[in-house]
């Protein structure tokens, strides 16, 4: 039985494609393969789809020209200041086969299997930066290890979300306390990060406080507490090279496994989010948000 499956992200640039094959002892091997400006996040949003589990992304910070391109229009440069570009990662795609268990679910071990066939994909396809994936808090996070340096030379980076931090214990929305764990990390770092999308409304308060904590830690305590269900984070980089940039970081947080409502029917299920609440942004314009061209924050 051959089925395929297909997501479009509404900027018309990240396209993920998934084709299943089932033998006669039950046994899948499902294709996945995402072509886009980031195609690791798009195909790791299928894997927690196809085979469960919860995988974190961040973004290589994209220092270099050569691993951007510039997507503005002659309408927007008509009106910007001379030299205007709009700059996003280059396109690539990333494939790999996955098998799923009979019984539909993966163990930890199986799950990160599955996330370094989608890196090996990245490698192979000489695509942006590198990255790792490890295992922490019972979750998975695939983070930028190396980027190409605008002098051209290669060089480590590492998470963001390893900085310690201190947030002062209070209540605050849950939204303002993921902000407040961000802001402590830009504090140590210089890194200016904002809340794009996230599944909770502002009413939804949480007690919350974090004394010399690895920020990552922080925040999947702070999910913990908060949500009933799992929820990942996209960690998405602004390039650098981009002149026009207003931020470093901009982060989207939904239920592991979420499919939105917008998807072509047949693409996963459609899952509700923590609580009562659907996804939502975060505000009607939150520091950070996408730009036009960037299409929906997660699909």
């Amino acid at each position: 039985m051959n089925i395929t499956k297909r997501l479009f992200e509404s900027a018309g640039v990240a396209v993920v494609a998934i084709a299943a094959v089932t033998n006669a002892a039950g046994q899948t091997m499902k294709t996945i393969s995402a072509t886009g400006g980031r195609p690791l996040w798009h195909a790791l949003d299928a894997l927690e789809v196809e085979v469960g589990g919860t995988v974190n992304y961040e973004d290589v910070p994209y220092e270099n020209a050569a691993d951007c391109r510039d997507v503005s229009t002659p309408q927007w440069r008509a009106t910007a200041p001379p030299g205007y570009q709009l700059l996003v990662p280059r396109l690539g795609t990333v494939t790999a086969d996955i098998p799923v268990p009979a019984n539909g679910a993966v163990t930890q071990n199986e799950l990160i299997y599955d996330v370094n066939l989608l890196l090996t994909s990245y490698r192979q396809n000489h695509l942006p930066g590198d990255f790792q994936v490890q295992e922490a808090n019972g979750v998975l996070y695939v983070t930028a290890t190396k980027v190409l340096g605008a002098n051209g030379v290669v060089r480590a980076v590492t998470s963001p979300m390893l900085t310690v931090i201190t947030v002062p214990t209070g209540d605050r929305s849950v939204v303002e306390t993921v902000q407040a764990i961000f802001d402590a990390v830009g504090t140590a770092t210089g890194l200016r990060i904002g809340v794009a999308t996230f599944p909770f409304w502002p009413s939804q308060r949480v007690a919350f406080g974090a004394t010399g904590e690895v920020a990552r830690d922080a925040l999947a305590r702070l999910f913990a507490l908060s949500s009933s269900r799992p929820l990942s984070y996209r960690m998405i980089f602004e390039p650098k090279c981009d002149r026009m940039r207003v931020y470093d970081y901009i982060v989207n947080v939904a239920p592991s496994g979420y499919v939105a409502p917008t998807a072509p029917a047949g693409y996963g299920p459609i899952n509700p989010s923590a609580g009562s609440a659907p996804p939502v942004p975060a505000s009607a314009h939150p520091p950070g948000a996408p730009r036009p061209n960037q299409g929906p924050a997660k699909p």
